[in-house]
Order: structure tokens, then sequence, then C-alpha cells
């Protein structure tokens, strides 16, 4: 089944993406939407280590570490992708 995946980001992914610096955060956000939003199950995604179900997962997109989780089940509309955190180690 294909759905349409809606990106939403938790305040603390988009505290994580100000420190960041602007242009990161865009490139960021950017690979998000490319490589996330279309299957969110799928590429580089793993279920989240130490637990969590396959519905909370992280990502290696644009040398950051992405958590987020999927709502996709009956009754949800738009399916969404809740970004939790953007972790990326060069950041200051």
């Amino acid at each position: 089944m294909s759905y349409a995946y809606r990106v939403a980001y938790t305040p603390e992914a988009r505290a994580d993406l100000i420190k960041l610096g602007e242009q990161l955060a865009k490139t960021v956000s950017a690979a998000i939407s490319a490589e996330i939003a279309p299957a969110p199950y799928g590429g580089l995604s793993v279920p989240r280590p130490m637990g969590g179900g396959e519905w909370d997962r992280t990502a290696l997109v644009a040398m950051s570490a992405v958590r987020y989780v999927v709502s996709d089940g009956e009754g949800v509309d738009p399916p969404t992708i809740t970004i939790v955190r953007v972790i990326n180690r060069g950041a200051s």
C-alpha cells in the first residue's frame, strides 16, 4: 500500500535543526522529505535500537541521525511521520 505521508516536527526536532544552522538545516529537511517521507520503513531506516517497535524508527539522513515515529494505522488520515530528534555530531 502506498501512502502520501505528511511530515511533522516536534519542538525538540525543530530546536535540533536550528542548532545545525540555516544551510545544514535546509539540507537535512530536504533529505528527510526526499528519503524518509516516500518510504519511512525502507532505505537506511531501522526500528529504534533498544525497542520502540516498527513505528518508532531511526535513519541516517544527510549525515544526521533522525529519530521519527510513523503513524499510518487504520483511520490515520493523512499518514504522518513525526520527526522526534535530529542529531548531527558536527553541530556545535
